[in-house]
């Protein structure tokens, strides 16, 4: 969806989005594009502005990392009439001691409701949006979440696992501006120890499915089970189909020559 149709829409005088409309946008969005970081990876330069993220996540067949992700989904939410403040986190995916608040996820809301969106988490996500509401658990097709308050004004969003709650990642309520984002921007895409940097990540999360790829390793996660395989060079080119992502002969080569394992020290 393209910012253009979207001015279409609202100009045609459709009414403001309700809570259904906002699930059924974030699961979609999850739906149609992959999580993709193959531009850091390779080294090439990512734009963050506007006109840069819709052409490259709406106009071609590739995907990005959280901030184009959520800068668009923000654009839509705005141009769909909604408030968004945008919140910087820091990722854990269960592990202690000090990271960077490198992440972007969205706050919105509608009526007195209000709602945390994040459709560029690339990890074990949710599909649909939060309540922004301390000790808000809820349950996304099998799996539970759950977002809670802590000391300093501290607030995370976590994860039932094998009957724990695993905390995916840790943020407060105070709205940024741009430039931080393109300080935690710069941050991924250049520092030697960035996670974004070091191997392919992909992901394309959808109700019943989960698809992901770190490293040399395709994981392929369904309600029967889970499904571990070795990407290969032979192999590359369809399973980057299975994501909606397609690269050039030159881009296929060097991503070939980036499949290794992830680095035990890298900051996310």
């Amino acid at each position: 969806m393209g910012l253009p149709g979207l001015a279409s829409a609202t100009e045609a005088g459709r009414s403001c989005p309700t809570s259904h409309d906002l699930r059924e946008l974030h699961r979609a969005h999850l739906a149609a594009i992959p999580f993709d970081n193959i531009d850091l990876v390779l080294g090439t330069p990512v734009s963050l502005e506007p006109e840069a993220i819709v052409d490259k996540l709406c106009l071609r067949p590739r995907g990005g990392c959280c901030h184009e992700h959520n800068l668009l989904f923000g654009l839509v939410l705005e141009r769909l009439g909604l408030p968004v403040e945008r919140l910087a986190a820091r990722v854990l995916l269960g592990g202690t001691g000090p990271r960077p608040r490198t992440h972007m996820l969205l706050k919105t809301r509608i009526g007195k409701e209000e709602w945390l969106c994040d459709v560029g988490f690339g990890s074990d996500g949710f599909l649909e949006p939060l309540p922004a509401r301390n000790e808000a658990e809820v349950t996304q097709y099998g799996r539970r979440f759950r977002v809670k308050a802590h000391d300093h004004f501290v607030w995370s969003v976590d994860v039932l696992t094998r009957g724990e709650w695993v905390r995916l990642y840790e943020f407060t309520h105070e709205p940024r501006p741009p430039m931080d984002f393109t300080v935690a921007h710069h941050f991924l895409s250049t520092h030697p120890r960035s996670m974004l940097r070091r191997a392919p990540l992909l992901q394309r999360l959808r109700p019943g499915s989960w698809l992901h790829l770190r490293g040399d390793r395709l994981r392929r996660v369904t309600p029967s089970g889970q499904v571990t395989e070795r990407v290969t060079e032979a192999s590359l080119p369809g399973v980057l189909d299975e994501f909606g992502i397609i690269l050039s002969p030159a881009e296929l080569t060097d991503l070939t020559s980036c499949f290794t394992p992830p680095a035990a020290t890298e900051m996310r």
